[in-house]
């Protein structure tokens, strides 16, 4: 196969969300790609996340010197492609100043969240010359003109399956609590439960003050104990070590999300059997009822035999496509044709 990225110079921003744009730039790097890669946001502690979501012109200031001090650095570079990922930070003032400096870009994003979840996005579209997301739902609006393109697994996961750690958690669930995660997963433990299945539940909170937030005024939480939860991530490590051990994986997507959760897609890479709320998985073309169970969040019901049967191998095909290589290739081969015209 062709490299067409050797010496393709792109510039990369993407929010600090598990690594995932510094595996994404070093990929590019193995293909010989030049990359620079910054941070889409601003700062990355809990409150500016959290303003940005919100309301974001309240940090406009911040936000215009932080894109200036780039552009700035950047004054001297030129790139062939612009891809960002997720974004909602920057403006777009900033967006126009990008293309005014890089007139021979062509710039591309890529969502890995709902658009309904992020209401600033919507308004930056039209400065993209190719726009793909996770979410078929989104792609339905014409307006948008959104591609579809499902997530990736990164190489990382690729080696579970020949790890020789002795699987002694029949259900593993590891993710951030919100929306009806808490009760739901406690639903689901207690069914475990009754049929005899162990579970480890890694249940993490960005911070005590959002839990004692929730602590107080969510009746779901009533009852727990700070020490229920976590309040630092697992690394990669300990994450690949937990799904190692473990005959299922537990995913939970937020009730407004139709898109497949990264997890999901990693549970491909790893050749693991999941557990997801997520309907939308029973129209994919890697659903297998011999490796996925759809659990409907309203009625947590499980069969035991799906912990008992083995996982069934997928078609070749299918793991390149939802690899990190795979994905690549979708994301980037239209506006590689352009940039070749």
């Amino acid at each position: 196969m062709i490299n067409r990225f050797k010496n393709k110079r792109i510039l990369l921003f993407s929010p600090k969300f598990f690594d995932y744009g510094s595996e994404i730039a070093r990929k590019l790097r193995e293909y010989d790609a030049i990359v620079d890669l910054y941070d889409e946001r601003p700062g990355n502690n809990f409150l500016t996340k959290g303003i940005i979501r919100v309301n974001k012109s309240l940090l406009s200031k911040k936000i215009d010197r932080y894109y200036r001090k780039i552009f700035s650095e950047l004054e001297q570079e030129y790139y062939d492609f612009v891809l960002f990922l997720n974004p909602e930070a920057i403006s777009n003032k900033n967006l126009d100043l990008l293309k005014k400096h890089q007139p021979r870009a062509i710039f591309i994003m890529y969502m890995w969240d709902s658009l309904k979840n992020k209401k600033y996005t919507v308004n930056l579209l039209p400065n993209f010359d190719w726009k793909y997301t996770f979410d078929k739902e989104d792609c339905l609006i014409n307006a948008y003109e959104l591609k579809f393109r499902p997530l990736f697994y990164l190489d990382i996961y690729r080696n579970i399956e020949s790890m020789p750690n002795e699987r002694t958690i029949d259900l593993l669930f590891v993710g951030t609590i919100h929306s009806d995660r808490y009760p739901l997963l406690m639903r689901i433990k207690n069914t475990c439960r009754e049929l005899g299945k162990s579970v480890d539940f890694f249940m993490f909170f960005q911070s005590k003050y959002l839990y004692y937030f929730n602590r107080i005024f969510n009746k779901a939480f009533a009852r727990t104990k700070i020490s229920d939860f976590k309040f630092k991530p697992l690394n990669k490590g300990q994450l690949i070590e937990k799904i190692s051990q473990s005959e299922v994986v537990l995913d939970i997507q937020h009730p407004s999300q139709k898109g497949l959760t990264m997890r999901t897609v990693e549970m491909i890479g790893a050749r693991k059997k999941i557990i997801t709320t997520n309907k939308e998985i029973l129209d994919y073309d890697f659903y297998n009822p011999d490796n996925v169970y759809y659990l409907d969040r309203d009625n947590v019901a499980l069969d035991p035999s799906f912990f008992e049967t083995p996982y069934k191998e997928l078609d070749t095909a299918i793991y390149h496509k939802y690899s990190i290589e795979g994905w690549l290739e979708d994301v980037f081969s239209p506006a590689m044709v352009k940039r070749d015209q």
